[in-house]
């Protein structure tokens, strides 16, 4: 991060201020963030979306861009909301599918989590997600293009954000940020499969 106290990377307390409590929580938006993208992407594709769930994965990817919001009050609400959104992005798939008069699909990871009752148990939830986790289970590598391809989607939605402001919309955008948020809950991704959706997303973005 550039904000790092001697540029080497974030080993102690940077110049951006961000505690441990604030980066736990991110983390946990994020997760949950692609909970709601899975149902999102395939009730997309189903041709069913709504705005209030396009907008709030929007605002949840800006949200965690460093120096935007380091308030754990407002990251602890905000992952209140996200448990709503998500049980709208769920019903929003199902009734999709059942119009077509097929079965839902059956998801796990993101799409099944559900809050802890407080801060304590948030930030429980939190280093179960967090990337020391996910290196452990994946290796440095995955976790590494991972979080390249986050955080070009981050950096994505704070544009995104600000046009929407400003009353300008795509549901081509929407739909970019919920494909690739799904794309990044598969458990064991190959290699390939990543540096392909970096080249991928580098094209999309740049159209």
């Amino acid at each position: 991060c550039e904000q790092t106290a001697k540029g080497t990377g974030c080993t102690q307390g940077g110049v951006c201020g961000k505690d441990i409590t604030t980066a736990g929580l991110q983390d946990l938006l994020i997760h949950a963030s692609q909970g709601i993208a899975m149902y999102a992407h395939r009730a997309r594709k189903l041709g069913a979306h709504r705005r209030s769930v396009d907008v709030f994965v929007m605002e949840a990817l800006f949200t965690t861009v460093t120096n935007v919001n380091f308030d754990p009050e407002r990251l602890h609400k905000l992952l209140k909301q996200a448990a709503a959104i998500r049980t709208e992005a769920r019903e929003l798939y199902e009734d999709a599918v059942a119009k077509k008069g097929a079965s839902p699909e059956r998801l796990t990871g993101p799409a099944t989590w559900e809050p802890a009752d407080d801060l304590k148990g948030l930030l429980k939830q939190a280093g179960e997600v967090s990337i020391v986790k996910r290196k452990e289970a994946v290796g440095e590598d995955i976790v590494g293009l991972q979080e390249l391809i986050l955080y070009g989607l981050k950096g994505t939605a704070a544009y995104a954000e600000h046009a929407q402001v400003l009353g300008k919309e795509d549901l081509k955008v929407y739909a970019f940020f919920h494909e690739v948020l799904d794309f990044l809950t598969q458990p064991k991704p190959a290699v390939d499969a990543l540096l392909g959706r970096l080249s991928d997303s580098e094209s999309h973005v740049r159209r």
